[in-house]
């Protein structure tokens, strides 16, 4: 499962409770100097609320337009910038992106969602020693509501670090949180059958696979580990899943090879 997509769709959760319905009426682009007239710590809510609907709808560039907007009147607004990182993840500037979330931690150092936010993007850019320490200070924040996305987090980028034991860790207290975390199913199922422990890893894709079906990387998974348990005849009906619902994807190439 994606680093990326677990954390953007966590922070589309976490910000969509200040988007507006995006009326018209609630538009400043249709609604003359509506904003002009309000302060400017205002009207910078104002335009992160529109910022992360336009953004919930695909539409980055007026997302971005009204997110710089907000940075620009307020910045210290840190859902703001928050929100205009992901706006730039989206659009592979990633470095510009940092800037904001780096910006974001510097001003809510107790926010265990901006931590979160800026130690998944440090992994994504292979400084693991960086993402972890903040992914532990988004733990340390007691009021920090999804502590079991942060910890899966965590565990996969840990993986990826080679680091398998906190891997494991991470993903395993993870799933205390959430049984059904699925960042931390798909990293234990990989890092068992790294381990050799091949059964173990079909019971944590069997519960991945319950919880709502596997994506791409966990079908290829499931090839690989029911390969390694000489089940030839599951291994292919997982491997047509994979090239008939993902045949663009990375995964059905490397099946191919």
């Amino acid at each position: 499962m994606s680093l990326r997509c677990t954390v953007m769709v966590l922070l589309i959760t976490t910000l969509t409770g200040c988007a507006s319905t995006n009326s018209p009426e609630s538009d400043p682009r249709r609604s003359g100097s509506a904003v002009d007239r309000v302060s400017p710590v205002r009207a910078a809510e104002v335009n992160t609320r529109l910022g992360v609907g336009y953004l919930e709808r695909g539409d980055l560039q007026v997302a971005m337009e009204k997110l710089e907007l907000a940075v620009k009147q307020d910045p210290k607004h840190v859902p703001a910038h928050l929100a205009l990182a992901m706006v730039y993840q989206s659009i592979d500037r990633d470095g510009r992106a940092l800037r904001h979330l780096e910006t974001a931690v510097k001003l809510a150092p107790e926010d265990g969602g901006a931590h979160n936010s800026y130690a998944a993007l440090l992994c994504q850019m292979g400084r693991y020693g960086e993402a972890d320490r903040h992914f532990r200070d988004a733990l340390n924040d007691p009021f920090y509501a999804t502590p079991g996305v942060a910890l899966a987090n965590a565990g996969s980028c840990a993986r990826r670090d080679g680091r398998y034991p906190d891997a494991e860790r991470y993903s395993r207290e993870a799933l205390e949180f959430d049984p059904q975390n699925r960042t931390a199913l798909f990293n234990l199922a990989r890092l068992s059958l790294q381990q050799g422990e091949n059964l173990r890893a079909r019971a944590f894709l069997q519960r991945l696979e319950a919880s709502g079906g596997l994506g791409a990387q966990a079908l290829l998974l499931a090839v690989q580990v029911e390969r390694s348990l000489g089940s030839e005849t599951v291994a292919d009906a997982y491997a047509r899943a994979l090239m008939q619902r993902y045949p663009d994807s990375p995964q059905a190439s490397q099946l191919r090879q």
